[in-house]
């Protein structure tokens, strides 16, 4: 092989090219010489993409499949700009959703260029929120396809709770991004924001709604059926119907770790199966 071949120096980056092989496929063939162009940190964040997704797949990666071109496409072209860690957590989902046994499947194309759209906090911010809709009502028996009971998945997140959650610094304008986040997370329909603000409001609003009284200033979101498609894309699970998003019996890729203190709170309380 080729010392100077796309494939043998990603190969070089990731472990070794049977295993570049292994996850693309036949598509692997589209690696070409323009790789030895690009900078060292291009290489590696490719390279990151696929460790991640190799992770994803776990006893998988033995099945024969393949990734479409064009999913490829987008992991070069972005995934080799992507140097946040979660956001390469997204890339290297969504390559490990994409592949399929016949590699036609190239849904996963349109999410990597969402996950190029949306900054690393918007990602953040939704990794939480569906980390914890999760964690609150697996097994609660509400139905991921219905509106009405997603409504029902209304969680409050302490504003304590977020900062800590989205790691932020003492120089970032905390305010502007977290609107930044819920607004920019709505416009793509990937997550509903009811309220935010002091608890005074939130109570005010809640009286009406029939929610929870909250002691502090947070945030009211609920998911959408698109932000769970999403999600279950990105952490490698993309072969599963967003109706088994509660599933307990639905055993997920390892998810990322972040670091939380407390935890959100329903606001509602949802019947259990």
């Amino acid at each position: 092989m080729d010392p100077g071949t796309g494939l043998t120096i990603l190969g070089s980056a990731v472990g070794g090219a049977k295993l570049v092989e292994k996850i693309l496929g036949p598509t692997a063939e589209y690696l070409g010489n323009g790789i030895r162009t690009w900078t060292e940190n291009r290489v590696k964040n490719v390279a990151r993409v696929f460790q991640k997704a190799q992770v994803k797949l776990g006893d998988r990666i033995q099945a024969d499949g393949a990734v479409p071109p064009r999913v490829l496409k987008e992991v070069l072209d972005n995934g080799s700009f992507c140097d946040d860690e979660l956001t390469a957590e997204y890339f290297g989902g969504v390559l490990a959703s994409s592949r399929t046994p016949n590699g036609r499947d190239d849904r996963g194309a349109t999410y990597l260029r969402l996950t190029s759209d949306l900054s690393s906090y918007q990602i953040r911010f939704h990794y939480v929120c569906y980390f914890w809709f999760r964690e609150h009502f697996v097994g609660s028996g509400l139905r991921t396809t219905f509106t009405d009971d997603l409504e029902k998945m209304r969680l409050f997140l302490p504003s304590s709770f977020v900062r800590l959650a989205m790691d932020f610094s003492s120089m970032e304008p905390v305010a502007e991004i977290l609107l930044h986040c819920t607004s920019g997370l709505d416009r793509q329909d990937l997550l509903e924001t009811d309220a935010w603000g002091e608890a005074k409001h939130l109570n005010e609003l809640g009286k009406k709604m029939g929610w929870r009284t909250v002691t502090q200033q947070g945030f009211v979101v609920w998911p959408t059926q698109f932000g769970l498609d999403y999600f279950l894309w990105a952490i490698g699970a993309g072969q599963f119907h967003r109706g088994r998003f509660l599933d307990v019996e639905l055993s997920l890729p390892k998810l990322p770790e972040i670091a939380f203190q407390g935890q959100p709170t329903k606001l509602i309380d949802a019947p259990r199966a």
